[in-house]
């Protein structure tokens, strides 16, 4: 179970596992590794540093979770079922592209190329994300000792793809989309019950 910074904390840990492998197979290449939003995109096309976003683009209920039963806590208060949440990203690579020849922009495709073999490797490598590796503000604890967390590549549609770059207003790019599953949201709001002081049971026909 997480608290409500889970958001925060799983774009942030999906960005360290990034940049920790591409500093470890690419480590002159100087690449960028940020959550981003749409907003940042436009200026990514002519940029002049390899950048790789990560773009948080949906959040969705795990369906075959939804329907879990309350909760019983140590102190004896029930509460709602943790909410299991799906976190879809859109991983993106962004090549240098010098001028609007056709070698500049060949050499940056072929950098974007470069970029998106580490990060599906780095992913790869990290589909099961153990608790000390979600990133967290240590003065802030957001995950229970037991959480972790599953990466899954996600075979999107085109044209689902195509929907999320017309959203952006950009031409289509080169980019992947993961799900990362979590555990679930703890929910804020505890019932306390009153506790049993006596039961009666129902009387039987028949039974002294």
């Amino acid at each position: 179970m997480a608290t409500w910074q889970l958001i925060e904390s799983a774009g942030n840990t999906l960005v360290r596992i990034i940049k920790n492998h591409v500093d470890a197979v690419l480590p002159l290449a100087g690449v960028s590794v940020q959550l981003a939003t749409t907003k940042l995109f436009d200026s990514l096309v002519t940029t002049s540093k390899p950048t790789i976003t990560v773009f948080l683009y949906r959040v969705m209920e795990h369906s075959e979770l939804r329907n879990a039963p309350r909760r019983v806590l140590p102190d004896g208060a029930t509460t709602r079922p943790l909410l299991p949440l799906e976190l879809c990203y859109l991983i993106t690579p962004w090549g240098v592209r010098r001028d609007d020849t056709p070698l500049a922009d060949s050499q940056a495709a072929q950098e974007e190329y470069r970029l998106l073999g580490v990060v599906l490797q780095a992913l790869y490598d990290h589909s099961e994300i153990s608790r000390a590796e979600l990133v967290e503000d240590p003065t802030r604890p957001v995950w229970e000792p037991s959480d972790s967390a599953q990466l899954i590549l996600e075979s999107l549609p085109v044209e689902d793809h195509y929907r999320i770059w017309d959203a952006s207003e950009l031409a289509y790019r080169l980019s992947v989309t993961y799900r990362m599953r979590v555990v679930g949201l703890e929910p804020s709001r505890r019932d306390r019950a009153a506790p049993v002081v006596e039961a009666e049971l129902p009387h039987q026909v028949g039974v002294p």
